[in-house]
């Protein structure tokens, strides 16, 4: 038989099936974003390939991490490939989000909760004693526990990971768990590639295409956080597809892509000349913008609080009422 062939009477089968049995089927991981679930129409979906762009600083993998979360805390599993931070540091920040999530006041903060697993604290004890000394770290450990083995971090390398070593940790995790997992990759161009004599505009476009295979093949979704490129970093830009480093590939293969950045980047001269105290504010918020998105339409804007001390965001954001711009300097 020839999987790759798929009949229109077994897709009105299979649909028709789901709908009977919801939870048999359920072809949608919800971010843990509210509005960005309605953007995108309900979350990532089975077989899709999602970007995250954004200067250095933005919280991309923050963000990427808190998705996995969202996953995992509804039963799913999640495998992260990160090529950027040990598992230490990312159990270490989704201590401090379950904390801040529980207190957003009195929480310890993410430095607090690094020296307590490193052992600088002052305290004595084992994990638990130590974080009983704090107001929510306690109930915030438990939390982490209760999804913990769901959740499995690849210590990627930029020399050794690539598209098969994913191939193969995907296929682990579902012997393991029976389910696709939602696939996190932190971040895509440095997915290694055995071929070094591409150039590096052909090499991310072999990597892109790629990752949409994987998720097409294990009908899960990738979330993959993209460097962006020197143009899209400089002062006063708004970062855009175009700007995501290395191939024209990142436009055209994504189902969706989004774009982070700072509020007070993008936002139009005028709200920062008139707008009093609140013009500082911005500084210490996120725009999230929807740029493509092959479920729906394109172009939302929302914001999130950055509470980067508590290694998160907060999740309940707010449509974008302010004029956005392309470049910060803006006319009338």
């Amino acid at each position: 038989m020839d999987f790759k062939l798929t009949s229109m009477s077994a897709v009105l089968e299979r649909a028709d099936g789901r709908l009977r049995s919801p939870d048999a089927g359920v072809r949608l991981w919800p971010t843990g974003f509210p509005l960005l679930d309605d953007a995108i129409g309900g979350g990532f979906r089975a077989g899709s390939l999602n970007l995250l762009g954004g200067p250095q600083g933005q919280g991309k993998t923050m963000f990427a991490l808190q998705a996995a979360r969202a996953a995992v805390k509804t039963g799913r599993s999640a495998v992260f490939f990160s090529y950027e931070l040990e598992a230490d540091a990312l159990v270490q920040r989704l201590v401090a989000m379950e904390a801040g999530e529980l207190d957003p006041y009195d929480a310890p903060d993410l430095s607090k909760i690094r020296s307590i697993f490193e052992g600088t604290d002052g305290g004595s004890g084992g994990l638990i004693e130590r974080m009983a000394l704090t107001s929510t770290g306690t109930e915030a450990l438990l939390r982490v526990s209760e999804y913990a083995d769901r959740l499995v971090v690849h210590r990627s390398t930029a020399t050794h990971t690539d598209i098969t070593e994913i191939n193969d940790t995907v296929k682990k995790v579902m012997g393991d768990t029976g389910e696709p997992p939602l696939i996190i990759v932190d971040y895509l161009q440095k997915v290694a590639t055995p071929l070094t004599e591409l150039d590096e505009e052909d090499r991310i476009t072999r990597i892109t295409e790629q990752l949409k295979d994987v998720a097409i093949e294990f009908e899960c979704p990738i979330f993959a956080v993209a460097a962006m490129d020197h143009e899209g970093l400089e002062p006063g830009a708004r970062m855009r597809t175009r700007h995501m480093r290395g191939s024209t590939a990142l436009s055209y293969e994504p189902d969706v892509v989004l774009i982070l950045a700072t509020k007070s980047d993008i936002v139009a001269r005028h709200h920062l000349m008139y707008g009093g105290a609140n013009a500082e504010h911005f500084k210490d918020w996120s725009v999230l913008t929807v740029e493509k998105n092959r479920s729906g339409s394109g172009g939302a804007e929302i914001e999130f609080k950055k509470r980067f001390d508590q290694g998160r965001f907060d999740p309940d954001g707010n449509v974008v009422t302010e004029k956005l711009v392309d470049e910060r300097v803006y006319v009338e």
